[in-house]
């Protein structure tokens, strides 16, 4: 529940004032998902072109 605060995507008092919905809370878990695939897809291809040049 807290991930999104620890991401810095959202801030605590709006877990609990209703800034958001329990459908906002799922939907940045997703995003948070596919954003963590695409930094370590990114890492990995960047690895294989260091390996290329070397």
């Amino acid at each position: 529940m807290y991930a999104p605060v620890i991401a810095g995507k959202w801030q605590q008092h709006e877990l609990w004032d209703g800034t958001y919905t329990f459908n906002d809370l799922l939907d940045v878990h997703e995003i948070m998902l596919v954003e963590g695939e695409n930094r370590r897809r990114a890492d990995v291809y960047a690895a294989e072109q260091r390996e290329v040049r070397q």
